[in-house]
């Protein structure tokens, strides 16, 4: 086994066109025709990437909008996969500077599910959660109304404030 020691750069370059020359002229001509590699003005395609979504869970029923942060999207281009159920680029909107999207979320079954963003140049993908209607925080007006003595009052929930007031007998005064 012999061991090649490099002298200069000038002998490696007539060693490589010598070795190039002893393919034959075709090899040679192939050599020269190759077209050249990417040059500095090559603009990568953009990469798709998912920041936040908004909101972090929705209803099994679907039906409300969910907006979506990120990079990359492609107006007319962008689809969404959310639940194995696919949301084509006419229902996605996506704004001029292609980092925000909002669509329409399909009806899905309670629990997380994958939210995938896809354009010609990639994808991106995160956890979405679908809650039951059972689990859904109920929001609204206080609800007042009276409570009979002995009767029972069964409150379910994570933050509640309940207040009362005891009413004072009405007196009479003969």
């Amino acid at each position: 086994m012999g061991f090649f020691r490099r002298a200069s750069t000038t002998a490696l370059l007539a060693l490589a066109l010598v070795g190039l020359a002893s393919l034959g002229p075709a090899a040679a001509d192939a050599a020269a025709a190759a077209p050249p590699g990417p040059t500095p003005t090559d603009v990568p395609a953009p990469i798709v990437g998912i920041d936040s979504v908004s909101p972090l869970s929705g209803p099994a029923r679907g039906g409300f909008v969910i907006t979506v942060t990120g990079v990359g999207f492609a107006p007319d281009q962008t689809t969404v996969r959310l639940c194995d159920i696919d949301v084509p680029p006419a229902d996605v909107s996506v704004n001029g500077a292609g980092n925000v999207l909002t669509f329409t979320a399909p009806p899905c079954t309670a629990g997380r599910t994958q939210l995938v963003v896809s354009t010609p140049t990639g994808s991106s993908s995160t956890v979405y959660r679908y809650e039951s209607e059972d689990t859904l925080p109920v929001t609204g007006a206080p609800v007042w109304l009276p409570l009979a003595t002995g009767s029972v009052l069964s409150l379910t929930g994570g933050f509640l404030l309940f207040l009362t007031r005891r009413r004072s007998p009405r007196r009479t005064y003969c």
